[in-house]
């Protein structure tokens, strides 16, 4: 309702990590869904555990909708399923360019578990895109996100995006507003790819 009284073609939602009641409204209640991943072992296991969540939710809201009393509410259940676009990799600290090794295997292993055992799950409850996810390096993994360090920090001080801070917000000069001004236009880059694969995933 709110997107269509203001003309919005995306609301994203930051939902908390966890599979409370809430959670589930939410995510079973959205057009798309996508899981913001870190490199370690509590997100391959929480992942491991999704893989049995979201067949339960999809049991459950299929047979809310059929109920006389949600079908008669105010507020209509989406007629539709959630789809899920793909993960996105964050938080690990990059080394030339690349997440260093530690970093990089537990991606890898994560990247793995999705399309090997999330992947399926999720095909049989009708809850994933139909785009060619072959398109991309890593399946399903729309993108890596290294961790910015003080850029965040400035760009909550600043309330303005990372990709748009000035120099004279950050105050700094020299080799050290240099590479801080390589990293804003390598999340600038980042964020029209994560963008343009969200669009196409989705239209």
């Amino acid at each position: 309702m709110t997107a269509n009284k203001y003309g919005f073609e995306y609301i994203i939602i930051d939902m908390s990590p966890n599979i409370s009641a809430t959670n589930a409204n939410i995510l079973m209640e959205s057009d798309y869904f996508i899981l913001p991943c870190a490199p370690d072992y509590f997100c391959y296991m929480a992942i491991e555990s999704l893989t049995k969540v979201f067949p339960r939710w999809e049991k459950t809201y299929s047979k809310l909708k059929e109920n006389d009393i949600f079908i008669n509410a105010d507020y209509k259940m989406s007629c539709s399923k959630p789809k899920f676009i793909g993960t996105i990799q964050q938080r690990y600290r990059p080394r030339n360019g690349s997440p260093s090794k530690a970093f990089s295997e537990w991606i890898d292993d994560i990247n793995l578990l999705v399309n090997d055992k999330l992947v399926p799950i999720l095909k049989k409850s009708d809850m994933i895109v139909s785009y060619d996810a072959g398109n991309y390096d890593e399946g399903y993994n729309l993108i890596n996100i290294a961790d910015f360090n003080s850029l965040i920090a400035q760009s909550q001080s600043n309330n303005t995006p990372v990709f748009l801070l000035t120099q004279e917000q950050v105050q700094k000069g020299g080799n050290v507003w240099k590479n801080m001004k390589k990293n804003i236009d390598d999340f600038n880059g980042t964020f029209n790819k994560l963008a343009d694969r969200i669009i196409k995933a989705t239209k």
